[in-house]
């Protein structure tokens, strides 16, 4: 899993949700907590409970879902679908959400998987908020005028 630290993966722009990541000293993956309302705040991060702002680690990992998975847990992926919709009970299936962290979480504790924390100090840009937009087209404009991406990403697959 790529490992993003918290403060660059929030928006300037309200409360986002981020899979706050726990790991051992080899930097394998020992826990994920799905967390809402994450906000920006002068001193790093807060998770806010109806105004009521609860500090947390700005320099926590973060997962946004970029994970490298083997073939092979498709199978796991797909299993765990299946009883994610047999388990829903009253719920709406159209507001039902099978979350990967979530999920991946739940393996690490019964020790079914292990999961290795690649370190990045990238930013993520990510629009949650439509306020967002100008910022992440301007981004990424700056990365092509630096050389980190090219005009055509795709180009060189031709």
């Amino acid at each position: 899993m790529a490992g993003f630290i918290l403060k660059n993966t929030l928006s300037e722009n309200g409360a986002v949700t981020r899979g706050i990541c726990e790991t051992n000293e080899k930097c394998y993956l020992t826990a994920v907590h799905e967390t809402s309302n994450i906000v920006k705040t002068p001193e790093g991060a807060a998770v806010d409970n109806d105004g009521q702002l609860t500090s947390i680690n700005a320099e926590s990992y973060a997962s946004m879902n970029m994970w490298g998975l083997t073939p092979e847990f498709m199978q796991t992926l797909e299993n765990g679908f299946k009883e994610f919709f047999a388990n829903m009970g009253d719920k709406d299936i159209l507001k039902a959400e099978y979350l990967l962290p979530i999920y991946i979480d739940e393996l690490l504790q019964a020790g079914k998987v292990s999961v290795k924390v690649l370190d990045t100090n990238d930013k993520w840009f990510g629009v949650t908020y439509k306020e967002d937009k100008d910022y992440v087209v301007k981004s990424f404009a700056r990365l092509i005028e630096d050389g980190v991406y090219q005009k055509n990403l795709f180009e060189d697959l031709k």
